[in-house]
């Protein structure tokens, strides 16, 4: 369950993280993100209730690289923020 628990939270820091930057003045770059931010329920939609339709349906144990991933992008997403706004 912690796998889900963690799968979910990284999906909700991401879209959070999106949100926060877009509003912030910074471009998405993946197009089908760009097209997503224009309707939250869209948005919430693909970031949110995707993931967790994943999370219930998949092994938690195949969760795992999409939780490195996951940490890989919030990581690079972070660092890019930090660079931007310092």
């Amino acid at each position: 369950m912690s796998l889900r628990v963690a799968y979910m939270a990284l999906q909700l820091a991401d879209c959070l993280m999106t949100v926060f930057a877009v509003n912030a003045g910074f471009e998405e770059i993946n197009p089908v993100m760009r097209g997503l931010l224009g309707s939250p329920l869209q948005l919430v939609t693909f970031k949110l209730l995707v993931p967790l339709a994943i999370a219930w349906l998949v092994p938690a144990k195949l969760l795992i690289p999409a939780l490195v991933l996951l940490l890989a992008i919030i990581g690079l997403n972070v660092k890019e923020l930090l660079v931007f706004l310092v």
